[in-house]
């Protein structure tokens, strides 16, 4: 369960997810049916101008790029469509750096200030010549899209120590993940056995295994012993065997509304018009609550309200977000600087 404080930062939600995350949310995730491309006719002008304007313009301004924010409309859309990830910024920016020659590290952006941060395995270049190269042509796609408050921070990548022994360690742990897959749909629990249930802490002797079980199923004794029989049987350098209930269906519940939240808090992120200053979510009792914090000091106009609510509920009318909300109850809030919520949305 995340923090019951709403206004707690949850940084994590706006990097790349690790790889457990990445499978859990792919086993999630169905075909879905192609979401409807949005009416050129409506916005196509509105497009056209503001592309005209940068392109005329011998130098991006702070008043030009507050400008573009306000004129693009809210687009919402899922991580996820088709089973395949949608470009999103941090995708974006990263073809964008490779495109000019470089390697990327990492991108990955923080919240208040909204940071976007660009990590850099040089080589021979300078940080120094990345940055001439690479600041003004980060700084026009981030303009061209609206997004005019934020950091950017371009750095080199540190480098990755290598462990003796570490190769083996992350063989060990496949093979681990492979008895406790083979375990579990053994005893008819294929669909829990896709998700992430084995994790691995420690080193060498002192290695312990960590099971997660969901406290659904009835025969969790017998199937630690028999991981145990296994993980001994081919004898892997295993201390111990430590296992942890939980609810799957809180669990999956909770991974589906850390995209949905991450999906409207990304959509408006970085655009001074909304003032976003930091996202948390909870899932209690089977409702889902989101909280957006701002760092407005009053509402929005009510059209900007308007806006933002119709975003939302676009977003939420779409066959992949239909896919993660299924009969979930939920709750959405934007909140003041103070806390008070100025925009509510539930089902």
């Amino acid at each position: 369960m995340k923090s019951t404080d709403p206004f707690k930062e949850l940084e994590e939600q706006l990097k790349v997810r690790d790889r457990s995350k990445e499978q859990l949310r792919s086993k999630m995730m169905q075909s879905t049916n192609e979401r409807k491309k949005s009416s050129f006719k409506k916005y196509g002008w509105i497009a056209a101008a503001c592309m005209l304007f940068l392109v005329i313009s011998p130098f991006y301004s702070t008043t030009m790029a507050s400008i573009v924010a306000k004129v693009l409309p809210i687009t919402i859309t899922p991580q996820i469509s088709d089973g395949e990830p949608n470009p999103n910024l941090t995708s974006d920016l990263f073809k964008l750096v490779e495109k000019e020659g470089y390697r990327v590290g990492s991108v990955g952006t923080t919240p208040s200030p909204f940071t976007i941060e660009v990590s850099l395995v040089l080589g021979d270049s300078t940080l120094k010549q990345a940055k001439e190269d690479l600041e003004a042509k980060i700084t026009s796609y981030l303009y061209e899209n609206g997004y005019d408050d934020y950091e950017l921070k371009i750095s080199e990548a540190p480098e990755i120590p290598t462990h003796e022994g570490s190769d083996g360690l992350n063989k060990e742990y496949d093979q681990v993940r492979e008895i406790v897959k083979e375990i579990f749909a053994s005893y008819g629990y294929a669909e829990e056995a896709e998700y992430e249930l084995a994790g691995m802490k420690g080193t060498g002797a002192s290695a312990i295994v960590t099971i997660d079980m969901p406290d659904h199923i009835d025969e969790s004794k017998e199937i630690i012993a028999d991981i145990e029989k296994e993980i001994e049987r081919q004898d892997l350098d295993v201390k111990e065997v430590e296992v942890n209930t939980f609810n799957l269906q809180h669990r999956l519940q909770d991974n589906r509304w850390s995209m949905i939240s991450s999906d409207i808090y990304d959509a408006m992120v970085g655009k001074s018009t909304y003032k976003l200053a930091g996202l948390s979510y909870q899932v209690k009792d089977g409702h889902s609550y989101v909280w957006i914090k701002t760092d407005l000091d009053k509402p929005l106009p009510q059209e900007q309200i308007a806006e933002i609510k119709k975003a939302i509920q676009d977003y939420m009318a779409l066959p992949e977000t239909k896919e993660q909300i299924r009969d979930d109850e939920y709750t959405i809030e934007f909140l003041l600087k103070n806390g008070k919520s100025f925009v509510e949305i539930t089902n």
